[in-house]
């Protein structure tokens, strides 16, 4: 037979009050928030204005590997137009994605071709280089020797110092790749350090590229700067070691250098040299008659201190700056 409760042992339970909404695991808002930590601090991204949602936000898409299908919306100003592409610099990612508009991207109207996301980022550094007014000529900013009279010392000071200018940090993250550079050598270039200008030195790797040509300017000794060219050329020009094997395609393009300083007691004096299959030419021009002398009378000494150092030398002229 049923039996009924007992009424009197059932107590009325507390006032149930309302669940608050959560995100679900893997949501929408939690993968967004996940996802910006992605971004890297200080970098610059390209975007693509998808759609006009609001009077001044718009829906955009970040090109970002780890974003891919990712649509951000922002709010970008009324100037802003469906279909531009733009120059964004992450700053922070709480509390919620930040960014700077850094610039916006050139269209050109009525083509069809289409350009890389890392062609329209170099093109942007390049027109912002161009507007800074930054000089192709690199201009180093830290002293490069305290040892001036040691020339072994000297050149080795001076090879660290291209090494770690930056110019070439592409070449050397390859080198990281096949272990032959280590990561605190790479973090101690100005790709990695803050406040680096990165469109004057993008610019100046490109004008490396395409002239085959290191232009280079710093002060090499405490109060003593130097003007520093190197070269590659195509063809020696006549009078530059005329040998007959010059014809040959397979043979090594001549590399020339030329430093030029402005030394207290000497005045101008300049070093040109050129170095062809191994063997070297100089050719040490200085302005002053005095200066002249002086360098005539020690530039046996100078041939024989090359040939020590197992360099093979062809010639060494001193004559005056014309």
């Amino acid at each position: 037979m049923f039996k009924p409760p007992d009424i009197a042992s059932i107590q009325p339970v507390a006032r149930i009050s309302p669940l608050l909404a959560v995100d679900a695991i893997g949501g929408t808002a939690q993968e967004l928030t996940d996802r910006a930590t992605q971004f890297v601090k200080g970098q610059d991204y390209i975007a693509h204005v998808l759609s006009k949602v609001g009077e001044s936000t718009f829906n955009v898409k970040v090109e970002n590997e780890n974003l891919k299908g990712t649509i951000l919306k922002m709010d970008l100003g009324t100037a802003t137009k469906t279909g531009q592409t733009l120059v964004l610099k992450f700053l922070q990612d709480s509390p919620v994605p930040t960014f700077l508009l850094a610039s916006a991207a050139t269209e050109v109207a009525e083509s069809n071709t289409k350009i890389s996301t890392a062609a329209n980022l170099i093109s942007q550094y390049l027109k912002q280089a161009e507007g800074d007014g930054m000089s192709n000529r690199f201009v180093a900013t830290t002293l490069v020797s305290h040892n001036p009279s040691n020339p072994q010392v000297l050149a080795k000071d001076l090879q660290n110092s291209l090494e770690k200018s930056g110019l070439f940090y592409e070449s050397h993250l390859s080198d990281f790749v096949q272990s032959k550079q280590t990561l605190t050598a790479l973090r101690q270039e100005p790709q990695n350090q803050n406040g680096t200008q990165l469109s004057g030195l993008l610019a100046q790797q490109l004008t490396i590229l395409e002239n085959q040509r290191l232009a280079w300017h710093g002060e090499v000794w405490p109060r003593q700067k130097m003007d520093w060219d190197v070269y590659l050329q195509e063809h020696s020009t006549e009078g530059d070691h005329q040998t007959a094997n010059e014809s040959d395609d397979n043979q090594a393009r001549p590399i020339f250098s030329e430093m030029t300083l402005h030394l207290p007691h000497l005045g101008k004096v300049s070093a040109r040299i050129s170095l062809v299959d191994g063997r070297m030419r100089v050719n040490i021009l200085a302005e002053q008659l005095e200066t002249l002398q002086v360098l005539k009378s020690k530039s046996v000494n100078l041939a024989e201190a090359i040939g020590k150092n197992g360099q093979p030398l062809d010639a060494l002229t001193v004559v005056r700056h014309e």
